[in-house]
């Protein structure tokens, strides 16, 4: 039990403080959701690998694995929102920073990653996509 305790306040460490001093903002899986359903599609960039991305992603996702490779947005509108995610939210932040650092003005984290949006309901797809 007390392993369990330890884990959850590093958990919540890392979200509460450490996320926060990488400049990341933090998106909620419910809160993306509600974006989804009423047709504010942000750009979803998925960092994880693309035996992870098969497995389940959020439906309109862009598979570029960790780090990601920054041409592959040559083109994007830099001011369209963008959520990275991850499988629980702990590589997505730094894929995250880099996309600010790159110009990108409105990046979020999607908070405890796909695993968590799936869990609370999110729609996901399996495959390539």
């Amino acid at each position: 039990m007390r392993l369990l305790l330890e884990l959850l306040a590093l958990w919540a460490l890392w979200d509460l403080a450490v996320v926060p001093l990488l400049g990341v903002r933090q998106l909620l899986p419910w809160r993306l959701a509600d974006m989804l359903v009423a047709g504010r599609r942000p750009l979803l960039v998925d960092v994880r690998t693309p035996l992870e991305f098969r497995l389940f992603h959020i439906p309109g996702s862009r598979n570029l694995p960790y780090p990601p490779d920054l041409s592959a947005l040559a083109g994007e509108d830099r001011d369209r929102p963008v959520v990275v995610v991850c499988m629980t939210g702990h590589r997505s932040p730094f894929a995250a920073r880099t996309l600010r650092k790159a110009g990108f003005t409105r990046v979020a984290n999607l908070t405890w990653g796909a695993s968590a949006y799936a869990l609370l309901g999110g729609d996901v797809q399996s495959g390539k996509g």
